[in-house]
């Protein structure tokens, strides 16, 4: 029930003045009641009843309704106001009022809380002394307007570490005096800011303006607020900041939120310049044979070293790749006569290798312990474990036998063994459909053989310089590459295909030639650690028209800098903000990941299923096929704050959850055409290439994918590479995927467990 609130005051009623009465006939004239609704200071509504005198006469009382469910402690002026009933008033003149016909009442009610809801008819009954009716009627009151803050912020160079102007809007929702305007910067803003009509200051985050004045504005006003000169940080994204304005006494007159895009485009590249091949040199041909010719020459097991074999004999080459003519030696440490035998990587009727070259009884020593230290030029502890002073074991030549290719060196004393990887390269100028990079500079990062690798010993124990001068001690010496990265070539190869290979080394060094060299790229599963010239030749191709397909994740992750032309060792800035500094985002938003590529690194995970979709991705694959333990390893998905390339494409998605703390996070297996032609995909799973062989390293959740898996990951694969060619790859069209015969044991693989900040 409407609570009974009767007070006393004055009411605002047109007087008998002459002048303000309109005369008329009164069976002429209609009561024309009005009815309308204004927001008082205090949170209440004023209603004002304004009606026609139909007959003249000395006022009595006034009724009116109000609408059902008001409450307030409700007043007028120049009267009392009671409750008859329910939404029912009476108003009392506190004197004698006599009205003419013509004139207008004006009644208000002061202190309403409207109910919500409306508009709402309502009564209006005036009755003289005699108990005439002097005028009655209906009018309708619309519902009081109320106003949403409605905070927008616009920039006039919305580009992360350039200069812009901000403006500031937002709808008073409260009429009062203006005393400030209170905004909040985006993160990092600097610079000599200016405005206009009033003064700014800054401080914690925040500009405050006053007007040169106070200015009264209504409830509804439009106020817009520039800061000129900001200087935006080089981390952009899409921004919620804050805006309010308030009298001088405190009193809110608007307060809200409103999103500002601050989204940096890729960051320009230097020009990688393509010099030309080298002369080929004699004895070595101008043209090799096809993946098919030298895939049906018979292959061989032995090159899997049991881990029984597994223990203190090491190796590693002078050389991350060479080509024909080149020569390379091999150091290593054993103290036992070793045979050295040289395996390409390949199918081989699922043998996985071909015996290329060797020699038995090699003799070795035991070499020295390797060494940890080195500061840099600034006096930096880098910390680089080294074994370049071991001496020479054998010089190995690379001749017309050594068929361009993945290779794996086997060194064994008979009781232990171990691999020394080499990529044999084409360097004839023969452009190939298909050229697989190997992750070279991320084996090295994650090389802990003889001290430190860079995550050793956490963020202050790890190494600030990372050299190639020592073996590997994942994958039995292999690095990464039986891990992650053996199921790519041993797909191809099964297939095939016109395919060639290099090193992330050979990017650095060669990359202008990577058009000439591949008409599309395959990176593998973890592929993080890249130079400037790396990922400036991986754009440059891409602007060139070579399709990039990264059948993994994190990858281009970190900055890292070769320290000469040697490319034996890199260097990486973990010193100015520990690992942030060492990540290419740290250089700002432009330079991150997902501008290049398509999708950014988000953390590690163990392994969730991926549920196919009903994208060409999935093309002959039943929508719902699942395929366990395929997002693995560390994930990719597109950052809502980062660069989107125009017509970027989610062909597949799934969740994973974070290793680091368990929570779930998206996964998006991305693609776009670049204005070149190029198509590039972003695979966001370190899956492929271990799926491919049904092999997985032995900490995920599926560490050994079932045929059933291995057939859709290659059907995945399949369409992956018919679709980044444009269909000059050709996949033949088998009814199931080559299967290992042979296969090495399975190794753990590490990877980061620091979830990447948000920005």
């Amino acid at each position: 029930m409407f609570r009974k609130l009767i007070a006393a005051a004055a009411v605002v009623l047109v007087a008998a003045a002459a002048t303000l009465f309109v005369v008329r006939s009164a069976d002429a004239a209609g009561a024309d009641v009005t009815i309308t609704a204004t927001a008082a200071s205090n949170g209440t509504t004023t209603l004002t009843y304004r009606a026609t005198v139909l007959r003249a006469g000395t006022v009595r009382d006034i009724v009116f309704s109000i609408p059902s469910g008001s409450t307030g402690a409700i007043t007028s002026i120049n009267g009392t106001v009671s409750t008859v009933s329910p939404g029912v008033l009476r108003w009392r003149p506190s004197k004698t009022v006599t009205v003419a016909v013509g004139a207008r009442f004006s009644i208000p009610l002061y202190g309403l809380r409207l109910p919500a809801g409306g508009p709402w008819t309502l009564s209006f009954t005036a009755t003289g002394t005699t108990g005439a009716i002097l005028t009655s009627g209906t009018g309708v009151l619309q519902p009081l307007k109320t106003y949403t803050p409605n905070v927008a912020i616009t920039a006039s160079n919305p580009i992360p570490g350039q200069k812009t102007n901000l403006a500031y809007a937002a709808t008073v929702t409260k009429a009062g005096v203006l005393a400030s305007v209170r905004m909040q910067l985006p993160a990092g803003a600097t610079g000599a800011i200016t405005t206009i009509n009033g003064t700014l200051t800054t401080s914690q985050g925040y500009a405050t303006w006053k007007p040169n004045a106070p200015i009264s504005v209504a409830a509804g006003a439009r106020l817009g607020i520039p800061i000129n000169g900001v200087q935006l940080s080089k981390y952009g994204g899409v921004l919620t900041l804050a805006m309010s304005a308030s009298t001088s006494t405190g009193i809110l007159l608007t307060s809200g939120t409103g999103t500002l895009s601050l989204i940096a485009p890729p960051a320009p590249m230097p020009a990688i310049s393509a010099t030309g091949f080298a002369t080929i040199p004699a004895g070595c041909p101008s043209s090799w044979p096809s993946t098919s010719t030298e895939n049906a020459k018979p292959g061989s097991g032995d090159w899997v070293i049991p881990t029984s074999m597994d223990g203190p004999l090491a190796a590693y080459l002078t050389e991350v790749s060479a080509t024909c003519g080149d020569t390379v030696d091999l150091k290593v440490t054993s103290g036992n006569p070793v045979s050295v035998v040289a395996y390409r990587m390949g199918y081989y009727a699922g043998l996985g290798a071909r015996e290329v070259w060797r020699q038995d009884d090699v003799p070795t020593v035991v070499q020295e312990a390797p060494v940890t230290g080195g500061t840099s030029a600034d006096g930096k502890d880098l910390r680089m474990t080294s074994a370049e002073h071991w001496t020479k074991t054998l010089s190995i030549p690379v001749d017309s036998t050594w068929i361009p290719g993945t290779y794996l060196i086997k060194v064994s004393d008979g009781t232990y063994a171990s691999y020394a990887p080499l990529t044999v390269r084409d360097d004839t100028g023969t452009k190939h459909d298909l050229m697989i990079q190997q992750a070279t500079t991320t084996w090295q990062a994650y090389n802990r053989y003889g001290g430190l690798s860079f995550y050793a010993g956490g963020e202050a124990g790890g190494s600030g310089r990372l050299t190639f001068d020592r073996p590997y001690n994942e994958g039995q010496g292999s690095g990464q590459f039986l891990s992650l990265e053996q199921g790519l070539v041993f797909w191809a190869e099964s297939k095939g295909l016109d395919v060639t290979y290099w090193t992330n080394n050979d990017l650095d060094e060669f990359g202008g030639q990577l058009p000439a060299r591949a008409g599309t790229i395959f990176l593998p599963g973890h592929d993080e650690y890249y130079s400037l010239r790396m990922r400036a030749a991986l754009s440059q191709a891409i602007s060139h028209g070579v399709n990039v397909a990264n059948l993994g994740a994190n990858t281009s992750y970190r900055k890292i800098d070769f320290t000469d032309d040697g490319r034996r060792a890199w260097d990486i800035d973990r010193y100015t903000a520990g690992y942030k500094s060492t990540e290419w985002r740290y250089q700002g938003d432009a330079y991150a990941s997902q501008p290049l590529l398509g999708a950014e690194y988000i953390c590690p995970v163990l392994g969730n299923t991926l549920t196919t979709g009903t994208s060409w991705m999935f093309d002959g694959l039943p929508a719902g096929t699942t395929v366990p333990g395929f997002i693995a390893g560390e994930i990719d998905y597109v950052w809502p704050g980062l660069y989107k390339h125009p017509g970027l494409t989610t062909v597949a998605s799934g969740t994973g959850n974070c290793r680091s703390n368990g929570n779930p996070v998206p996964m998006h297996t991305t693609t776009y055409v670049a204005p070149s032609g190029a198509r590039v995909l972003n695979g966001s799973t370190f899956a492929f290439g271990c799926f491919l062989v049904g092999r997985c390293p032995s900490n995920w959740t599926v560490p050994a994918p079932p045929a059933e898996s291995q057939q859709a990951v290659g059907t995945m694969v399949a369409n992956i590479a018919e679709w980044i060619s444009n269909g000059t790859i050709q996949v033949p069209a088998d009814t199931t995927v080559a299967r290992a015969r042979v296969a090495p044991p399975k190794y753990k693989l590490q990877t980061e467990t620091e979830q990447a900040p948000a920005r």
